[in-house]
C-alpha cells in the first residue's frame, strides 16, 4: 500500500501559538507534531520549555526542521523522525498536535486511544476527530484573516468509548480540568 501524502501547509504561528496556550504547554511536556512539515509546532513547544518530536516523512522538510532547531540552539529539545506517523509509537506524549485532513484524522483516531495514556491532550487545527468529543472548541482570526477553528481533545474523556465518560452526567470539562488540563473560559 502507498502512502498519499498530504500537501505542506503551514498552519499561521498565531494559531500555533493559540493551540499551544489552550493544550498548556510547557516545561514536561512531550509534544509529537504529526506531519511537522517546516518545524514550527515543535519549535514554538520547545521555546516554552517542552520537548519536541516532529514526525515528517519528507526528508527534505526532516532536513529543514533540524537545520532551524540546531540554528536556534533547541536541538537538545526536539527529535525528527522521518517516518510515516502510523509508524510512530506515541505513548510517551502528553500532547498531540494534528493539522491533518479529517479523513486522516478519523484513521488515527484508534492508533490514539491505543497508545496515548490518560489525560494526554490532542489539538487539532481546523478539522475535527468526528467520532469524538472536544473537550474546548476556540474559533480565532489569523493573519489572513481567515478563521481556524482549535480543537482540544482530552484521552481519556474525549473518544466514544472513554471510561470517564460513562459518569455521565459529569461534565468532561469538569473530568479535564481534574486531569490537570486547564480550561478558562474565554481562552
Amino acid at each position: 500500500m502507498s502512502l498519499v501524502k498530504p500537501p505542506f501547509i503551514p498552519t499561521p504561528l498565531s494559531v500555533v501559538r493559540k493551540a499551544l496556550d489552550i493544550a498548556r504547554c510547557g516545561s514536561g511536556d512531550i509534544l509529537y507534531d504529526l506531519g511537522a512539515g517546516d518545524g514550527r509546532v515543535v519549535l514554538e513547544a520547545a521555546k516554552r520549555g517542552a520537548y519536541g518530536v516532529a514526525v515528517e516523512i519528507e526528508h527534505d522538510l526532516a532536513m529543514l526542521i533540524k537545520y532551524r532547531a540546531e540554528s536556534m540552539g533547541l536541538g537538545e529539545r526536539i527529535s525528527v523522525l522521518e517516518a510515516s506517523f502510523y509508524d510512530v509509537y506515541l505513548g510517551n506524549a502528553t500532547i498531540v498536535y494534528q493539522y491533518l485532513y479529517p479523513s486522516i484524522n478519523e484513521a488515527l483516531a484508534s492508533k490514539l486511544e491505543k497508545e496515548l495514556p490518560l489525560g494526554t491532550r490532542i489539538v487539532t487545527i481546523d478539522f475535527p476527530i468526528k467520532s469524538w468529543t472536544p473537550v474546548l472548541v476556540k474559533r480565532i482570526i489569523d493573519e489572513a484573516g481567515i478563521i481556524r477553528t482549535i480543537f482540544l481533545y482530552v484521552r481519556g474523556v474525549s473518544e466514544p468509548d472513554a471510561l470517564l465518560l460513562s459518569l455521565k452526567p459529569v461534565c468532561p470539562k469538569i473530568i479535564a480540568r481534574q486531569m490537570g488540563v486547564r480550561i478558562d473560559r474565554g481562552s
